[in-house]
């Protein structure tokens, strides 16, 4: 198990839990969440799940990017969705028993329901691009 597990650099930025900065994922919404598991190696008998979830940023004018790798473990829990997953509303970084990160998202639905989901992967990077 590593020791020396540090949080990534965008996620201490301030930006990053200022909702008047147009990076800040607070209030986004989500847009895809894409879970892929490619081959690799002789005979692709290697696979690896990676999940990419696309926000459109909360000030409509920009698509958040979050990209996982070495993913080890996800639950993806909606416990309501029919009107969508609903708004971002925090989230946190930490590190898992393996020693990985884990992300700990949390949707708001409505006033008092919500969503959660927990992604433990190697490596998280995050992407902020304003619409074309």
């Amino acid at each position: 198990m590593s020791t020396n597990w540090q949080p990534f650099a965008f996620s201490v930025e301030p930006w990053y839990r200022d909702p008047a900065d147009h990076r800040c994922p607070y209030d986004a919404w989500l847009d895809c969440v894409e879970l892929r598991e490619p081959s690799t190696g002789p005979g692709s008998d290697q696979r690896q799940t990676t999940i990419t979830i696309k926000l459109l940023g909360a000030h409509h004018d920009g698509w958040i990017t979050f990209h996982y790798v070495g993913v080890r473990s996800h639950a993806l829990t909606s416990y309501l969705c029919d009107q969508g997953m609903g708004d971002w509303l925090r989230d946190e970084f930490g590190r898992s028993e393996a020693g990985l990160t884990a992300h700990r998202i949390t949707w708001r639905i409505g006033p008092n329901r919500t969503n959660q989901w927990l992604i433990e992967a190697r490596e998280i990077t995050y992407e902020w691009r304003p619409k074309a």
